[in-house]
């Protein structure tokens, strides 16, 4: 009987597979090309490959070497980071790129037992600058820094 030894790595490694062979299935349409005259379908077949190998050695790994057994889920932290997303959708638009950064920093950050109101903050403003530069001045993306 095989005994697995690590449960993380093993599920870890399932999902890998899962999705590597998820993605070789939809892509599988899509013509592969060769190395010199790359088709549509050579990036997307061969990160699904890399996948699948990746989740094969971590599922042989799972079985060969212990390691520690999954934690108990905590649903607090996810519904906070899942807010954090819907907060930066909702306020895109509305209030321009450095407020959503702000408000996602800190939304995500109430996922935290331990969040800092002035560190929470201070990533916020400091994730919102490093935003603007980066995608509005350097890139040139056409979003509203301050929309009001």
């Amino acid at each position: 009987m095989i005994r697995v030894k690590n449960p993380q790595d093993f599920w870890a490694g399932i999902l890998f597979v899962i999705f590597g062979g998820a993605a070789l299935w939809i892509g599988r349409v899509y013509a592969f090309g060769t190395l010199s005259k790359m088709g549509p379908g050579y990036l997307p077949a061969v990160l699904s490959w890399t996948l699948l190998g990746i989740g094969g050695v971590l599922i042989v790994r799972a079985l060969a070497v212990g390691g520690p057994a999954i934690e108990r889920s905590q649903v607090k932290p996810q519904l906070f980071i899942l807010a954090a997303i819907v907060v930066f959708a909702l306020a895109i638009e509305r209030l321009g790129l450095a407020l959503a950064v702000m408000l996602v920093a800190i939304t995500a950050g109430l996922a935290s037992r331990d969040m800092r109101w002035v560190e929470a903050i201070a990533l916020g403003v400091g994730l919102a600058v490093l935003c603007v530069v980066l995608f509005v001045h350097l890139l040139g993306q056409p979003f509203s820094v301050w929309a009001f």
